[in-house]
């Protein structure tokens, strides 16, 4: 029998067992397209949907808490409240992954609280607050330093101006020195005697004037009450004449009315007369005529009598015109009196305000005397003040330049390079790759090393325990053949599964793999393989049945797969664990197909990765052969 039917015969059994059969097809699809629908295009946007708590705040704080919000990496959740313990004890049960208190006085540090038992984002988010916070700090620091630089730049503009204004400063002593001289000059020619006898003269003067006014307000207030007398007596005569031209108003009307009733009666007569007489020689109308012409003569008599009455009662009219023009022109000229007095009293007022003012420049006489006296001394000081300002103008002017000078060597450098004096641009090396074309090596090694170990026990301890290893031993098929042929048999399907694993990255990730690599990877793929199909090969030896075969080869698989380095990266492993991740055959395998896929390197990069894959590949093989041919030989 040789080595090509056993082959045929494993892949017939495969082919009987159809689920089998098409979980070796769907296993590498299934698992490439669920970690590319993870991976895919995550290298662009990181985590996502992060809950961070948020207390306290201050406006530096708010504008890194916007700042996050922009990256959409957070949800914010926002706790209305001014203590920090409220922030921790979120984080603690769970309510959000971090949590930041934002202290109201700037001065304060903020506190970060982070869910370090989520060991995969906690360092990413101390990273993120850490990235954003220089990055607030660094355009803080550099508009405070831009604005700096623009006073700097007005503080350089304005040296020149006080240079000038330095030696304007100089001139002005000099001249300031030189007016004090004219003002000594003139203060000399200042007769302090003949101005202290100026104002005594001045001062008895007004005390004069004081006298003279107080007589004349004591004259005005008798003349006040001479014009009341008098206008009481005018205020007598006018009522007089009030009463008297009422009494005469009387009889004029009763003169008046006599004239009417004669001059009536007169008309009556005339009237009787004119019709009754038409023979004026009787006796009857010589006697009407006759008392026609008394009435007429009495009418005349009675107005010739009252005359002189009515002239009085004209008279009395104009008498109490007068009288009353009178009294208003006395009570007028009260009022200015009266005026007058409140005047006179206010010049008194003044005159005391006067003396007092004379006082203090007789006072003002005094200060300037001794000031004349030392205004030799102060002519003196600015003589020495004027030198030393000429000493220390030099000086000055120097300083100044000096300060300019500095100012100008400090504002050539830039305020970008004051605010951030080391800048590390960062440069992807990989620019057209993603997360998944990182992970790729390691999914075609996990698959790879699942497939192969499962498979390459399982298969060997079916064999053993349906004793078909025995009767396939029988015929001339030798024990070393059969293992070649479960070998060949099971790399053929690691390489299928490598083919599915790839046909899918591209189909639907657009992972392409360059030509050039395609035989590399098949290479490593086939020694990787074989390495897990040896070891498999060995364990199953061990195994009494397929369960134990299974949970063996889970015990092999699961710790290599969490110290390989995919999930938890070596730097953050202990030197020990470190030192045995790397030993083991699936480290090699990911970093063999690292060299392939990712930096793309020729054969002479893979050898030493597939030299050990080879060594543990035959370890287990030869340790396989070793325990079965005992098995058969007993």
């Amino acid at each position: 029998m040789s080595i090509v039917p056993v082959i045929k015969k494993d892949f017939l059994v495969y082919v009987r067992h159809r689920k089998t059969l098409l979980l070796i097809f769907l296993a590498p699809i299934l698992i490439m397209i669920l970690i590319g629908s993870v991976f895919s295009g995550a290298s662009g946007e990181g985590l996502k949907e992060v809950k961070l708590g948020v207390g306290g705040g201050s406006t530096s704080g708010n504008d890194i808490i916007e700042e996050l919000n922009s990256s959409k990496m957070f949800i914010i959740v926002k706790e209305n409240t001014n203590d920090p313990s409220v922030i921790e004890d979120g984080v603690m049960k769970g309510k959000y992954s971090a949590g930041i208190f934002i202290p109201e006085n700037q001065t304060q540090s903020m506190k970060l609280y982070i869910d370090n038992s989520r060991v995969q984002i906690a360092p990413v988010i101390s990273t993120v607050f850490l990235t954003t916070t220089e990055k607030m700090s660094y355009e803080i620091t550099l508009g405070f330093i831009s604005t700096l630089w623009e006073k700097l730049g007005e503080m350089e503009s304005e040296l020149a101006p006080l240079k000038e204004g330095v030696f304007s400063i100089n001139g002005n002593i000099s001249r300031l020195n030189n007016d004090t001289q004219n003002v000594l000059v003139q203060m000399n020619e200042i007769n302090v005697t003949k101005m202290n006898q100026s104002i005594n003269m001045m001062k008895n003067t007004l005390d004069q004037m004081e006298i003279d006014l107080s007589r004349t307000s004591v004259d005005i207030n008798t003349t006040r009450n001479d014009i009341l007398e008098l206008d009481k007596n005018v205020s007598s005569i006018y009522n007089d004449s009030a009463s008297l031209r009422d009494d005469l108003k009387f009889v004029v009307d009763n003169i008046d009315s006599t004239d009417a009733a004669l001059l009536s009666i007169q008309s009556d007569l005339q009237g009787t007369y004119h019709s009754t007489c038409t023979i004026p020689s009787t006796p009857q109308c010589i006697s009407i005529a006759n008392t026609v012409l008394q009435i007429q003569n009495t009418r005349a008599l009675l107005l010739e009598k009252t005359d002189r009455i009515r002239s009085l009662y004209n008279g009395l009219a104009n008498v109490a015109q007068k009288g009353s023009e009178l009294h208003e022109k006395l009570i007028r000229t009260d009022i200015r009196l009266q005026n007058m007095q409140s005047l006179i009293g206010n010049y008194i007022f003044e005159i005391s305000n006067i003396q007092g003012n004379i006082s203090n420049i007789q006072t003002a006489i005094m200060i300037l005397d001794q000031v004349k006296n030392q205004s030799s001394d102060v002519s003196f000081q600015m003589k020495n003040l004027s030198t030393e300002m000429e000493n220390s103008t030099s000086n000055l002017i120097s300083e100044i330049n000096r300060t300019k000078n500095i100012l100008g060597d400090v504002r050539t450098k830039s305020p970008a390079a004051i605010a951030a004096p080391i800048k590390l641009e960062r440069e992807p090396v990989f620019k057209n790759m993603s997360n998944l074309d990182f992970l790729m090596p390691a999914i075609v090694s996990i698959v790879l090393m699942f497939i192969s170990f499962l498979l390459s026990s399982i298969t060997i301890v079916q064999e053993r325990t349906k004793k078909t290893l025995l009767r396939t031993l029988l015929t001339p098929l030798s024990l070393e053949e059969f293992i070649f042929a479960k070998i060949l048999a099971l790399i053929l399907i690691a390489m299928l599964q490598g083919i599915i694993l790839v046909i899918v990255a591209y189909l639907f990730y657009g992972i392409l793999i360059p030509t050039g690599q395609l035989g590399l990877l098949f290479l490593v793929i086939l020694v990787y393989s074989a390495a897990f199909i040896g070891i498999g090969m060995a364990v199953a030896t061990f195994a009494e049945s397929e369960n134990t075969a299974m949970l063996s080869s889970l015990v092999l698989s699961i710790p290599m797969l969490f110290l390989c380095g995919v999930f938890f990266p070596f730097e953050t492993m202990p030197a020990l664990m470190v030192k045995i991740g790397s030993a083991l055959p699936i480290t090699m395998g990911i970093k063999a197909l690292d060299s392939v896929l990712i930096y793309q390197e020729g054969f002479g990069a893979l050898s030493g990765y597939l030299l050990p894959l080879l060594l543990y590949g035959v370890a287990g093989l030869g340790m396989a052969y070793i325990l079965l041919r005992k098995e058969i030989m007993d």
